[in-house]
Parts: C-alpha cells; structure tokens; sequence
C-alpha cells in the first residue's frame, strides 16, 4: 500500500515561508518514506539514486520555500520535482552503465542505503556551504572569445546521443484565471507583472541537456536553450504581447502586429517589433546579456534605456546598469545558438556544471587541487564526449568511473617522473 503524504499544518509551512531550518527538516522527516517511495518508482531499475534524489528535492523546497501555502503546493512540487529529476538520474546512469559496458569496469557491491539522520546532515552541509565572494564569483565568470583547446587523450567514453526533444507548442490557450477583471484598475505595467506570475504553471521549461523550440500566438519563433524557462500572458498579441524569461533564449519576432514584442529579464525589459535577439538570464550569472541580431532592440533598465543595432550585445548588472558587452562575452554566452558550448578561463569545477546544463550528463571533480583550475574550450553541444575529452585536456586531469559516479582526477605523471621523483 502506497505510503500517504501527511497533511503539514499551518505553522509548519509559515515557519518555513519564514526560513525556519527546523520546519524543513520536520516535513523532511515526516515525509522521508513516502519520498523515498515516490523517488524508486520513478527511478525504476535505479533504486540506490532514490535518497539522495530525495534530498535534492528537499533542497530545492527550501530555496523555492516562500512560494508555499498548502500540503497540495508542497506535494506537488515534491511530484514534479521528483519526476523531472529521476528522468535526469536514469540518463546519468544509464552513462555509466556505458562506461561500465565500453571500458569493463567491474561493479562494486551497492553500499548501504544512507539513513535519514545521515541525509538531514548532507542537506544542512548544502545549505551553510560558504557564500562565494560576488566579485570574484563575477571575475570567473567574465568570458572571454573561445579557442579550440587541444584534446589528444584516449577514449574514455562512448558517444553520446544528444535527443534533442523539440517543443513546439502553441501558447494561444493559456488562460489566467481571474486575469482580466482587475486589468483596467491597474497600470499596463503592474497588470502584465500580475499576468506573468498567474502563468507561471503553463510555463514552457527545458532540463538539463534539452533545448526547445516554440511558436508563440502571433507567429514569433523562439528557441530556448537548456534549463531554460518561458512564461507566456493570457491573450498573448491580442491584449499583451509580453513573456519572461529564465536562462537563456533567442527570439524571432513576427512583424506586423501593433504591440511591439517585450521580454523581460528580471526586471529589465527588451522589446522589438521584428527582427531577432537573443537574452541570457541564468540564476547563477552575476550579469544579464541580450544580443541584438537585428535593428530596432531596446532595452529598457533601472540604470537607463538602450537602442541596439544588429550584432550589438550589452550586459546589464543586477542593478540595472547598462555596458556594453565585450566581443568575447557575446562569443561565449550565445555560442548555444550555433551549437557550441564555449568556455574562457573558467574552473574545472564550473566547466564540469555546465555538462551537466548543456549535456544532461554529472561529472565530479574528485580532487580538490584540480577544481580551480582554469582552462578554456570550445566544443560541439552534440558531443559529450568531445566536451569531456577537451576539459581533461585542458585541464590536465582524467575522466574515469568510481563508486558509480563520473568523475575528474588529475591525471597522473609518467611512471618515469615518479620514479625520478623519489
């Protein structure tokens, strides 16, 4: 008999609205069984991903904790959360069985299963992890124009097949419920701001390693990169013609309509009323980007509103200030939309992440002396493979398999250079 979700009482949740560590690990462990239940069922042949696939859930609750109300939300959110993740957890393995297949590793022997004492330990180590200092986080990330990084080690994984699921969906049947009576009592601004957040569950979402394409109501195109996200208004071209977006996309405005097209990035605003551009809006990047691909983009934000020209990129701060990209920042951040990933001067362990954005597939960097290491690549988006091979290359380290997770390690010197060594 399947095991119930139990009913969180009011407290709880607003104890958790309110950051409260004590409320998450309460509904932790009062929900750690039926979790668990859940996770194996969708994790099918993979049971022993199933508790850390639990806990990666529980994270997610509490950094999403102030958008809850009800047991519903919060058991909801637990069944979509486990569902897109388990599909991610089988791809994940299923490249280690490859590996296991192509290279005849020997399996270990399954570990016991972590308790829940030990789990509630891993979650409260993830979230008092040490704040990374904005401006060098901002330092690292600040890219640079891509080269091809030489790559001459042996093969270590086999091909991946990149699926590239491709959504075309049309958005003309959102409804907003409740959407329109309060329209004409407020601004155009606030009304599009209240439209946007009532849409959010017919939002448009890619996962790790999937991109999409989408046509909206009035003919625009639009292609979204990896973990990416689209809401869309009610009466989308009709009313409003307004989206938001998460992550990253590229946008081909349909002309010929009265409304100009306006996606918003945060709380900046790009519009156009043809033509294509591109915007970039990632949670962890401490800049936002749009590129113009055509005349006629404006951005509008706090620090100011800016005209584009076609092949012009500008990168606006999270306070709104407005600068110009460099040559190097638009080559890096949109290189999705020619089928590369690119990275210039970036950590291992940054560059093992983004195989995880762009190809679906986890790498661990298992020595600590190699994650800060800086190397830069340029590798195709249909080959994990290739992007593998290029961050061991550059980076002087080693892909291998160890108790069932990928993983980098530096790679060691010639038996030569040891021997001298002693």
């Amino acid at each position: 008999m399947p095991v119930p979700f139990a009913a969180i009482d009011g407290a709880t949740i607003a104890a958790l609205n309110a950051g409260d560590e004590k409320a998450l690990e309460k509904i932790f462990r009062t929900h750690y069984d039926a979790l668990l239940e859940r996770a194996n069922e969708r994790l099918k042949d993979e049971p022993s991903a199933a508790p850390r696939l639990v806990t990666a859930t529980v994270r997610e609750l509490w950094e999403e904790r102030a958008g809850f109300h009800t047991t519903a939300e919060i058991e909801a959110f637990f069944n979509e959360e486990l569902r897109h993740r388990a599909r991610a957890a089988r791809a994940r393995m299923a490249s280690v069985h490859r590996f296991e297949k192509t290279e005849k590793v020997e399996t270990l022997a399954p570990r016991a299963a972590p308790g829940v004492d030990a789990l509630w330990s891993e979650i409260m180590t993830a979230l008092h992890q040490p704040v990374v200092d904005p401006a060098e986080a901002a330092k690292q990330r600040r890219a640079d124009a891509a080269h091809d990084a030489a790559s001459h080690i042996a093969q270590v994984s086999a091909p991946r097949s990149r699926r590239t699921p491709i959504l075309m969906a049309s958005l003309g049947a959102i409804v907003v419920v409740g959407g329109v009576w309060w329209a004409n009592r407020a601004s155009k601004a606030e009304a599009v701001s209240r439209l946007l957040a009532e849409a959010e569950a017919e939002a448009v979402v890619t996962r790790p390693g999937q991109s999409g394409s989408l046509s909206l109501p009035d003919g625009s195109a639009v292609r979204l990169a990896a973990e990416s996200r689209l809401v869309v208004v009610s009466r989308f071209g009709k009313d409003y013609r307004v989206a938001t977006a998460t992550g990253s996309a590229s946008i081909t405005v349909a002309p010929d309509n009265a409304l100009p097209l306006e996606i918003r990035i945060g709380d900046v605003s790009v519009r156009a009323s043809a033509g294509e551009f591109a915007v970039r809006n990632f949670a962890d990047d401490s800049l936002r980007f749009v590129q113009a691909r055509a005349a006629g983009v404006r951005v509008l934000a706090a620090g100011g509103d800016r005209s584009l020209d076609s092949g012009e990129t500008v990168a606006i701060t999270r306070a709104g200030v407005v600068r110009e990209a460099t040559p190097a920042e638009a080559a890096q951040h949109f290189a999705w939309l020619d089928g590369r990933m690119v990275l210039r001067d970036v950590t291992i362990a940054l560059a093992a992440q983004r195989l995880w954005r762009w190809y679906g597939i986890e790498v661990t960097v298992a020595d600590s002396s190699a994650r800060d290491r800086l190397i830069s690549i340029s590798v195709p988006l249909g080959s994990s493979k290739a992007a593998i091979e290029a961050i061991s290359g550059a980076g002087g380290v080693t892909f291998g398999y160890e108790d069932n997770k990928m993983v980098f390690r530096n790679t060691p010197p010639p038996a030569a250079t040891r021997r001298k060594a002693r």
